[in-house]
């Protein structure tokens, strides 16, 4: 018996099949989930969610994901993040290229100015972008 995941942003569905295993980052700690996982709900925090397609153990798919919720139902886990990115499409360059534009964009801020917690947010997610 597999398990349904499901990955939803506000802006689109990163992830949508059956595996056997998936790995929360949940604020409480790593949540792993299986197939007949009682129900719950959980906080998940930045961090990777990992997915092994056939069996636990063999990683097939990780995520990068931003703080959100984790529903699990019957055999379903549905991860609702801010962000989600496959890391497996990742634009390494892209991000350092990014991570470059925002440090320049706060060097030409105001100490007060509050742009810069937009800022530091994005910088954040790119640094953990790179960081698998």
């Amino acid at each position: 018996m597999a398990l349904r995941i499901r990955i939803v942003c506000p802006e689109h569905s990163a992830y949508d099949a059956d595996a056997a295993f998936v790995s929360i980052p949940s604020t409480d700690g790593s949540l792993g989930v299986a197939p007949h996982h009682a129900n719950e709900i959980c906080t998940i925090e930045p961090g990777f969610v990992t997915i092994c397609d056939e069996a636990i153990g063999r990683v097939s798919h990780t995520f990068a994901v931003d703080v959100g919720y984790a529903e699990v139902t019957g055999d379903e886990v549905v991860i609702l993040a801010e962000r989600a990115q496959d890391l497996s499409e990742l634009d390494v360059e892209k991000v350092q290229a990014d991570i470059q534009g925002f440090e320049e964009k706060l060097s030409n801020l105001s100490k007060d100015d509050a742009h810069r917690s937009y800022l530091y947010n994005e910088i954040a997610w790119c640094k953990l972008l790179l960081s698998k």
